[in-house]
């Protein structure tokens, strides 16, 4: 039998209820990589969203517009309209500082859920949901033509 000591046990208890993928945002949120993926919302995005991506000053790549997503919330047929996006930094930074920057460039609400992305070719498929695990999970199929290749300014 293991005796847990009262750090142990208050940790558990205050800790046990976030999720592995909030665990995982707090790890690599200090991991650093110059290739990232984002979500947007269009809701929230200000109508000069893609000017003010380009300000940033990075190559940015944006999905078409996923809205016939399927959802796996009974009663509930699409999921929420998003973009996928990956965004290339010129030095490695970490998921935190290119959250903070997009957000100063849109507004705090715009930027959902920031990660290293760990293969570029494979993510840049699943902006139009073309990647294999993608094409396994018989995801809609986004036209490719659509995609937003927002460069830098000089």
């Amino acid at each position: 039998m293991v005796l847990l000591g009262f750090r142990e046990i208050i940790f558990q208890r205050l800790f046990s209820d976030f999720s592995a993928t909030f665990w995982r945002q707090v790890f690599m949120a200090k991991e650093k990589s110059r290739y990232f993926t984002f979500l947007l919302y269009p809701e929230t995005l200000p109508e000069d969203w893609e000017i003010k991506l380009e300000i940033i000053g990075v190559p940015i790549a944006v999905s078409p517009l996923h809205d016939s997503d399927k959802s796996s919330v009974e009663g509930q047929e699409y999921k929420k309209a998003h973009y996928h996006c990956i965004y290339i930094a010129k030095n490695p930074v970490t998921a935190d500082s290119v959250r903070n920057k997009i957000r100063k460039a849109l507004t705090e609400e715009s930027v959902g859920f920031v990660q290293i992305c760990m293969n570029v070719e494979n993510t840049y498929l699943y902006l139009t949901h073309e990647s294999k695990d993608a094409i396994a999970k018989k995801k809609h199929i986004y036209n490719k033509a659509d995609i937003k290749l927002i460069k830098t300014v000089m």
